[in-house]
């Protein structure tokens, strides 16, 4: 079902259009979009205009449409040092693009824009951090402690220590490694009201792993709920095949899609005994939003089926291509939509 800003009925709303797409028309107001691609062919004119940020991810099959965040309120926009902004009444969303630099040098860079990024929003009076996307090339590179997604890991989380975020306090999060020469990207959103994060019960929590997946956990919850009055919205990380906190059906597509399928749908339960909502008869969520993020193109046909098989309704989805944090892992969903 695709998602329309009418149909969710929450301060906050995602739609997929093109560059001319009018917010006015729909009666509300454009907060951010997101477009994605790396070639040059992918460019729009109004890529450099306000609250545009780009993606350097590559859609697999079909061209991805922008993705489009918007609000019932008033939006201003604008540049507060290196991170492009956008913000409304409830919301924050903030962006930048850095050059990733050495390897070396990597943990202390993440560390460093965090930093920025927490005081940035704490600045303007938005202290709940929501929902952060990351993009990085060579996510896999190194081995050890010394892979690259360890590295961003640590600089993360000292970060987040230095501000207080910590446990059910963490945002949403994704993590994606991009093709070689493509810059590092970070895209957030924070809001003014204490959001309700969720964590799955079928998984240990990512910020409880164990020593093995590297000297930090990763900082984030399996999912937040943002809750306007007008409405919930749900927010969920990239979530792959992990049943507790292992790596289950290497080298299956189409089994990884079911399981992670599963994780999706026990998420969406959790949130709404969480936040009191009522199940709807059927769906994943209300007009859900998918990210669907692969890593070998040749498997989306087996991808595509199994969500065909696993899935009640038709979701709005966007299938990229990019790599997973783990090796093993050949895809990852992140998924919003109302509850």
């Amino acid at each position: 079902m695709a998602a329309t800003a009418e149909s969710l009925h929450t301060g906050l709303a995602i739609v997929r259009g093109g560059a001319d797409f009018s917010a006015a028309a729909a009666a509300r107001n454009e907060l951010f979009r997101f477009r994605f691609g790396t070639a040059a062919s992918a460019r729009s004119s109004d890529d450099d205009a306000e609250g545009v940020f780009r993606l350097y991810i590559d859609s697999i099959g079909e061209s991805a449409q922008d993705e489009i965040w918007t609000t019932s309120g008033a939006v201003g926009a604008g540049k507060v040092g290196d991170f492009a902004i956008a913000e409304c009444e409830e919301y924050l969303a903030a962006h930048i693009e850095l050059d990733p630099g050495s390897e070396a040098d990597f943990q202390i860079l993440t560390t460093e824009v965090y930093r920025d990024l927490l005081g940035l929003t704490r600045e303007r009076g938005y202290p709940n951090l929501a929902r952060v996307w990351n993009y990085f090339p060579g996510i896999n590179d190194g081995r050890g402690d010394l892979e690259l997604y360890r590295k961003f890991t640590v600089g993360r989380a000292k970060a987040f220590d230095e501000f207080d975020y910590c446990g059910d306090a963490l945002p949403a999060g994704t993590a994606i490694g991009t093709d070689p020469g493509t810059p590092f990207t970070i895209s957030a959103l924070a809001t003014r009201e204490t959001c309700c994060m969720v964590e799955n019960p079928r998984q240990i929590s990512a910020y409880d792993y164990p020593r093995e997946y590297g000297p930090r956990s990763p900082s984030f919850s399996r999912a937040v709920a943002v809750a306007p009055v007008s409405g919930c919205q749900l927010l969920i990380s990239g979530t792959a095949s992990i049943v507790g906190h292992e790596s289950m059906h290497l080298g299956s597509p189409e089994a990884q899609t079911a399981e992670t399928l599963r994780n999706l749908e026990e998420l969406v339960r959790r949130a709404r005994v969480e936040t009191g909502r009522p199940a709807p008869s059927t769906g994943l969520l209300t007009d859900g939003y998918l990210r669907i993020y692969v890593r070998n193109p040749q498997d989306l046909p087996v991808i595509e089926q199994a969500l065909r098989d696993g899935l009640v309704d038709a979701p709005n989805c966007v299938f990229l291509k990019g790599a997973i944090c783990r090796r093993e892992l050949l895809l990852e969903i992140e998924a919003a939509g109302a509850m």
